[in-house]
């Protein structure tokens, strides 16, 4: 496979050599605002006398053009709530987003703005969401994330977990940003619902490989999450209430140009349920719930700088509590208490300035901290108390305890900055640089209860007289003595990584596009410093079409517990991966675009254990997939889309073995997304997806739990890897969507119905217990491999939302 990779590179590299190219596109992103008000102004028809293509404003007032050759245009502005239609120009420059602001009234004002800095270079693999469709997708229940998952290669169709699978890498290799602050995990409780409000989401960068040096160490893939930063409103607010949770949004306008907004969510299923049952049982207990919160400040000092700032926060919480007494004839007082408390969550904060000191020198600054924690508290105690009986005879006492806490701090302060200056037209120079710093610390202790043997007379003697309750006996009459295994585990250390890139971008004509660059990362526990290369070619067809490549070399630093555990390897390694990418996008027509992409990444020095438990650099592996994307959208009436992926996985895992299946290997999936506005604020929609169904993976791979110290979706608890494992079998499932929002006194109240599986597919989970051994109180237990059964997904289930915007 790797040598049919390389010749079909080959080959199109020879053949693109002889083709002639068109110039890029731009694309208008207008608002129209209505002069008295100074509010969005819905249904206005903005026209181009050189495009058929006639969209309305929005909710929000938005317009867009997409696919706009480069020149100046006559713009039309009409409004059935004004007589007069009012007109203008507006220039559009080659690869460049032309933002206007259109005021329609008696008093006319168009403002023009050809904004430079808002360029996006062609960007392999790179695919960019609006938030406001993704939140509208059937299924997904207003989670924008959750809408992700609709879009070629990242994820797995299912009704549980939303981890996202990027071209069959694991989740822990996902970076996340929310406006350049690090994400500390993007979804509650291993995948039911993302930690961020979508209401707040303007758009999502999906970078699925392949994409340059400005991202760093221990990434296959980023997703980079944009709030918004404007309100032409004073003031704006939204009320959500749902199943699952209810949340409140509030957004200002600050000055005639500042912004701030704040967001918060929570679940209330403890609410409702904790109460029944503390009245039935008479115990206190903290039913799981989920809740987050998000607050940014956005302010342009003047015409150079702008100011950000913002905070988030999330926590998975749940704390049960149960106790029994048993009492038989005075000759028995048995006793069971048992606690598990469990706390997870992360939060972060970000200072962020934006500056423009020359019109060819940009610079993006960011002060960020994150903290990452984890409390787990389990104690489990049996006791037998010592009573007598009628016949004045004593019976002994015992107490059997288990205790297992774990807390875990990761606190990480981090200092990036990014820098892009245009030496001409043609030319330009983009470094960076990031330093952070995380003095990581984490305390565990264990006890657990377990038997000693008695090895001399005198021992087994004195505990008959003093303690005869700690004596026990084998099968074999041999005395043992009851004792307690304890460990105790602190952890600490000052986590230092400095990452440096150096990226140039060439346009030597105008229908192509290079880009080379290489990125220096080092981290302080491995003393490593990895040169990763990475480039890109764009290229424009005859046909309108982008033709893309790319090459790139990404590096993931070892696990903590893999150099610091009792087998761990202090000499481990990065491991290393190869991206080859060729992607092809198509506009057919202003309102249809069409990718298509194939890629291959080539793992080495992957890290795995040998045959007594110890990590090697010793494991290989390939991942090989193609991607189809068919996107529609008319504006205010539909969008939607059409995907489908591939993926084939392997990985062996020494030098000596045969490459076997891995994760998600022979994976089609299909997704079919629509949504139609039938009048404004009513709209339906549905969504379909197909999976071919995955081979048998890790469990610790697909119900993930926070790692904090790694700062990534890493398996917590290393041993479920060797011990229980999961698989999808055959999966589909129609969703449907139905919104409506009505207009009282001055407010818009608006509710959603959806229903999931709407033909009731029967779908499942197939659980499987490998085989393996297990030491349990000093005996070896073996287990013999075998399927634990089925677990079903959701059957068919409404949905129901409302909302309130003021």
């Amino acid at each position: 496979m790797k040598t049919s990779t390389y010749i079909m590179f080959n080959i199109i590299l020879l053949t693109i050599s002889s083709i002639s190219i068109y110039a890029q596109t731009g694309t208008i992103e207008g608002i129209v605002y209505d002069q008295r008000t100074e509010r969005p102004l819905e249904g206005a028809e903005v026209r181009i006398s050189q495009i058929d293509e006639i969209p309305r404003s929005d909710y929000d007032g938005k317009v867009w053009f997409t696919g706009v050759p480069p020149g100046t245009y006559e713009l039309t502005i009409i409004h059935r709530a004004f007589e007069t239609p009012t007109k203008s120009t507006v220039m559009v420059t080659a690869g460049h987003t032309t933002q206007i602001k259109m005021h329609l009234g008696e008093l006319f004002e168009l403002e023009s703005i050809v904004v430079e800095g808002e360029h996006v270079p062609p960007t392999v693999s790179r695919k960019d969401i609006r938030g406001s469709e993704l939140l509208r997708i059937a299924g997904v229940g207003t989670d924008a994330l959750k809408g992700l998952t609709t879009l070629p290669s990242i994820g797995i169709p299912n009704d549980f977990f939303g981890v996202m699978y990027i071209r069959g890498s694991d989740p822990g290799s996902n970076l996340y940003y929310l406006d350049r602050t690090p994400l500390g995990y993007p979804f509650h409780w291993g995948g039911l619902i993302s930690t961020i409000s979508s209401e707040t989401i303007e758009k999502i960068d999906v970078y699925a490989g392949g994409y340059g040096a400005e991202f760093g160490l221990d990434s296959q893939a980023v997703i980079d999450i944009h709030t918004r930063e404007k309100l032409e409103e004073r003031l704006n607010g939204k009320f959500n209430l749902n199943i699952l949770y209810s949340e409140g949004l509030i957004e200002a306008k600050i000055g005639e140009k500042g912004y701030a907004s704040i967001s918060g969510r929570r679940s209330y299923f403890d609410l409702i349920v904790g109460p029944l049952v503390e009245s039935q049982t008479g115990t206190e207990q903290q039913f799981p719930f989920f809740s987050d919160y998000q607050l940014k400040f956005h302010y342009p000092l003047n015409e150079n700088h702008k100011l950000t700032l913002n905070a988030f926060a999330a926590t998975d919480h749940f704390h049960f509590m149960a106790e029994e007494t048993q009492d038989e004839a005075r000759m028995q007082d048995d006793s069971f208490a048992s606690s598990i408390f469990f706390k997870n969550g992360f939060n972060g904060q970000g200072i962020h300035l934006n500056s423009k000191f020359t019109d060819n020198l940009n610079s993006k600054f960011s002060l960020t901290r994150s903290l990452n924690f984890l409390d787990i508290k389990l104690n489990s105690t049996i006791s037998e108390s010592t009573v007598s009986n009628e016949q004045g005879e004593f019976v002994s006492s015992s107490t059997d305890t288990i205790e297992y806490l774990l807390k875990v701090n990761v606190p990480v302060y981090t200092i990036r900055e990014d820098v892009s200056y245009k030496l001409n037209s043609k030319f330009r120079i983009e470094p960076g640089l990031l330093y952070s710093f995380s003095p990581a610390n984490s305390t565990e202790h264990s006890m657990f209860p377990t038997n000693e043997v008695i090895s001399d007379d005198e021992t087994l003697d004195k505990l008959e007289r003093t303690n005869p309750e700690k004596i026990t006996y084998d099968d074999d009459g041999n005395p043992l003595m009851k004792t307690n295994d304890v460990r105790d585990y602190e952890f600490g250390h000052d986590l230092q990584r400095t990452e440096g890139y150096l990226q140039t971008r060439y346009d030597p004509i105008s229908n192509l596009s290079l880009a080379a660059g290489i990125r220096l990362d080092y981290l302080d526990l491995t003393n490593q410093v990895s040169i990763q290369p990475r480039g890109s070619v764009n290229f424009t067809l005859p046909i309108g079409a982008n033709l893309r490549f790319a090459y790139g070399q990404y590096e993931q630093s070892p696990q903590l517990s893999y150099l610091l555990s009792e087998n761990g390897n202090t000499d481990l390694k990065s491991s290393i991966t190869h991206h080859y990418i060729m992607e092809i996008e198509q506009e057919i027509t202003y309102q249809t675009e069409f990718k298509f992409a194939t890629y291959y990444k080539d793992a080495q020095k992957v890290i795995t254990e040998d045959e007594v438990g110890n990590y090697l650099n010793q494991g290989s592996g390939y991942i090989g997939g193609i991607e189809l994307f068919l996107r529609h959208r008319v504006p205010d009436i539909f969008f939607g889309w059409i995907s489908y992926a591939y993926t084939h996985s392997e990985r062996r895992e020494n030098p000596d073995v045969l490459y076997k299946p891995y994760l998600f290997n022979n994976t089609h999936i299909v997704s079919i997304v629509a949504n139609y506005t039938i009048i404004p604020d009513f709209e339906i929609g549905a969504k379909w997806q197909y999976l071919s169904g995955t081979s048998e993976s890790p469990i610790s791979t697909i119900v993930l739990i926070q790692d904090p110290v790694t700062r990534g979706l890493n398996p917590l608890f290393a041993s479920l890897d060797k011990a229980l494992s999961a698989k999808f079998p055959p999966y589909h499932k129609l969703d449907f969507r139905i919104s409506r929002k009505w207009n009282l006194m001055g407010m818009k109240i608006g509710g959603f119905i959806e229903i999931l599986n709407v033909y009731n597919r029967k779908n499942s989970i197939e659980f499987i217990l490998e085989k393996g051994s297990f030491e349990v109180q000093g005996e070896t237990i073996e287990i013999q491999e075998q399927e634990l059964g089925e677990s079903g997904q959701l059957p068919r289930v409404p949905y129901i939302g409302l909302t309130i915007d003021f």
